[in-house]
């Protein structure tokens, strides 16, 4: 009797456990998984409703009718097209991401495929089309990318290769608190053997570590921040940090900026001055900020390889009417060619960096 109290007690427990986990969402099935993927990529978000019907839309959305086959037949397939790709096809993320670079565009802020569908189409065409997406992408991409030139490359992206960056909000060790964000953005193109591994414009966000408050004795403010990751141009993420060379390139840069033994980057004022009565400088950094992180470790990276440029064909201008070739021709009175001395630059004070090694604050 007690045998059988005992495994009814326990069934009762295992069925809550997985009721309570199922209720979380945190048990979620690879399908859904790839169901996901593929809708961050057409339309921004995962979408709701039941499996079957967001393949159908995808379905519907992408070749205009729905596929034969098992449910996880045709998922595989879509996630080849969408997501894969194949050796003699590529996949259109691949695609889009190419054409992207190809017409230095950039997706929409609301992620939607199809706004953005719309607006490369009047670019190039002249007017949006309503065939299925999946004709609509390659149509676009066999008129602006030479597939020999676009494939897929895949290279070493060695640690310690320098990405420049500005800042996206500005920080202050007087008002901000561990935890906050720190946005950023990648201010040049990345590119190893020619080929391009992450692309300019491609946006960040790191986060404070820990905050140092400014303080008697002069002692001044600190911020340490993990810059986390940007991810390539084939969605791999390299994480960047901020490490010897980065510092080096960095010595233009008017705050004191270190590498923690975490490899963290550690941002406060020059120059404190020590004193009893005297009130450290709080670590400030203002918004768009330029300086240079670093590849934290190597990293495999797929991208396009001399992407050629796309633009719109320039429409033929009717004949102009000549041009005079002289003043007199054109009644306007010639002046005397005066030299015009220019005031000399002011030179630009160089700044010397201070670089702090790691401290238990």
């Amino acid at each position: 009797m007690r045998r059988i109290v005992g495994l009814a007690v326990l069934w009762v427990f295992l069925f809550s456990v997985v009721l309570a986990h199922a209720q979380e969402g945190t048990v979620v099935s690879p399908i859904v998984r790839d169901l996901e993927e593929m809708e961050k990529v057409l339309y921004g978000t995962p979408q709701s409703g039941s499996v079957l019907a967001r393949v159908e839309k995808i379905e519907k959305d992408l070749t205009g009718d729905t596929l034969s086959g098992t449910l996880m037949e045709r998922v595989g397939r879509l996630k080849t097209f969408i997501l894969d790709g194949t050796k003699d096809e590529p996949s259109l993320a691949f695609k889009m991401r190419t054409i992207r670079l190809t017409l230095r565009s950039e997706p929409p802020k609301s992620g939607v495929l199809l706004a953005e569908l719309e607006e490369l189409e009047r670019l190039i065409f002249g007017a949006a089309s309503s065939d299925p997406i999946g004709v609509r992408v390659d149509r676009l991409y066999r008129t602006c990318v030479d597939p020999t030139k676009a494939a897929s490359f895949t290279v070493l992206v060695p640690r310690e290769t320098l990405v420049k960056v500005a800042l996206e909000t500005e920080l202050n060790s007087e008002r901000n608190e561990a935890g906050d964000p720190v946005p950023y953005v990648v201010l040049e193109d990345v590119r190893i053997e020619g080929v391009l591994v992450i692309a300019k414009n491609t946006r960040g966000q790191g986060r404070i570590v820990k905050v140092r408050r400014r303080g008697a004795f002069g002692r001044p403010g600190r911020i340490e921040i993990d810059f986390g990751t940007v991810e390539a141009v084939d969605g791999t993420p390299i994480p960047l940090t901020m490490g010897e060379r980065a510092i080096q390139e960095n010595k233009a840069l008017a705050y004191a900026v270190g590498a923690s033994i975490a490899g963290l980057a550690i941002f406060g004022p020059v120059g404190a001055v020590a004193g009893v009565f005297v009130q450290g400088e709080p670590a400030r950094v203002e918004k768009g900020k330029e300086f240079y992180l670093e590849v934290a470790e190597d990293r495999e990276v797929a991208g396009p390889l001399e992407v050629p440029r796309c633009e719109k064909p320039e429409e033929t201008p009717p004949p102009a009417t000549p041009l005079p070739s002289t003043p007199e021709e054109n009644g306007i009175e010639e002046l005397p060619e005066t030299e015009e001395t220019l005031p000399e630059a002011t030179p630009t004070p160089q700044v010397e960096i201070e670089v702090q090694p790691f401290e238990e604050w």
